[in-house]
């Protein structure tokens, strides 16, 4: 005869808890439980966090369980901790927690820098560079190597930080001087960070490493770029291209037209890129060049093709306010910056859209409100990063 299962709290709950990495909601213990079986990895920090015991105790109010979590919470072995977690009621299969004792015995085999780094790459492909570095900087601490040194570099660039993503790269380097890549990804930390001559040198190195490869063109072609001098970046760019089709260099070289104001010559580099390629980064680069180019019409309708498979992109629906307001429907132009502020409330380019929105409807002290607003948040971000 089949066996009822019963809810622990017999209580309609309203309030959810959220797993952070997962960002999933749960209202019941039991959800809880299957979430935290299924995504072990992602939500093992989770079940011995105050915020998730209060939520336990207070919102299904489960004192004891609440009581039996805290016990768990002091346990040094992780694994017999968890599993207990996972045991508190007679909700999950027993074959699926046998099967997850078995995956938890063998990571616990694993060394601590390498568990860190996997938390670290999970954030790291969610683009949350700060939480990433956090892991990675912890895992540096246990052992150093090259994918640890590169990760974090690129968390780092991530953060906005190309000088110090540079000293990892070069960490990088330090442990593997053969590696190309590692002397391309080198560069282009130095080029962001504004240290041309190091990277020109650095440049060099690889060339003796890989002399044909099309990376040494296009980075040359990149401090051109950066020292304003486009036509010999085009000239770069086109080199690179002649070795390697890529849609990078395509959108580099519309770049320099731009720049030049050769705007048939920048669309016409941008219907370079193959139809494959021809995704969110290509109707993104479009529509940029077609508003500078004044055919706010078309760079509006691309847009909106980028966001039929994107629309939770608040820089998109922030483009597209640009655009409108450009093309002086500022109605429009309020619709879709609303979108983009429901998405990133915080993000300094939204804002700023925001700002120029309200200050073309003639709300002159929106505007310097939200202009004292990002002020704000670049102080608070500047301190979180020193």
């Amino acid at each position: 005869m089949a066996e009822l299962y019963l809810c622990i709290s017999q209580t309609e709950n309203q309030t959810p808890y959220e797993f952070r990495m997962t960002g999933a909601l749960v209202y019941s213990l039991e959800e809880a439980l299957y979430h935290s079986l299924h995504n072990w990895r992602q939500t093992m920090e989770d079940f011995v966090c105050a915020s998730f015991i209060t939520w336990v105790e207070g919102s299904l109010g489960l004192l004891h369980i609440a009581q039996k979590i805290r016990e768990l919470s002091v346990m040094e072995n992780f694994s017999m901790a968890f599993m207990a977690f996972l045991s508190l009621t007679d909700y999950l299969p027993q074959e699926d927690l046998g099967a997850l004792q078995k995956e938890l015995t063998a990571w616990e085999r694993r060394h601590a820098w390498e568990k860190l780094k996997e938390q670290g790459d999970h954030w790291l492909e969610r683009e949350n560079g700060e939480r990433a570095y956090s892991f990675y900087s912890k895992a540096l601490k246990h052992k150093e190597n090259v994918a640890l040194f590169n990760n974090a570099a690129v968390a780092l660039l991530q953060m906005g930080d190309a000088t110090q993503a540079a000293y990892n790269f070069a960490q990088a380097l330090r442990l593997a001087p053969a590696n190309v890549q590692l002397h391309f990804n080198h560069v282009e930390a130095l080029i962001m960070a504004g240290l041309y001559t190091q990277a020109a040198g650095f440049l060099k190195e690889a060339a003796l490493i890989e002399p044909e490869h099309p990376e040494l063109l296009y980075f040359q072609g990149e401090i051109q770029f950066r020292q304003k001098h486009y036509l010999e970046a085009a000239r770069l760019f086109n080199g690179a291209l002649e070795k390697k089709y890529e849609p990078g260099y395509l959108y580099r070289l519309s770049d320099c037209y731009m720049r030049i104001r050769q705007f048939d010559k920048a669309l016409e580099a941008l219907e370079r890129v193959e139809a494959r390629d021809q995704g969110m980064t290509f109707l993104k680069k479009q529509a940029e060049h077609q508003a500078a180019a004044g055919n706010l019409h078309h760079a509006i309708k691309s847009i909106e093709r980028a966001l039929l498979d994107n629309n939770d992109r608040a820089d998109l629906w922030a483009a597209k306010a640009q655009y409108h307001r450009m093309d002086y429907n500022l109605t429009r132009a309020q619709g879709s910056i609303s979108r983009a502020l429901t998405m990133a409330p915080e993000s300094p380019a939204v804002l700023l859209e925001y700002a120029r929105i309200r200050k073309a409807q003639g709300r002159t002290k929106d505007y310097q409100d939200i202009l004292h607003q990002i002020l704000v948040q670049f102080k608070k971000d500047y301190r979180k990063m020193s």
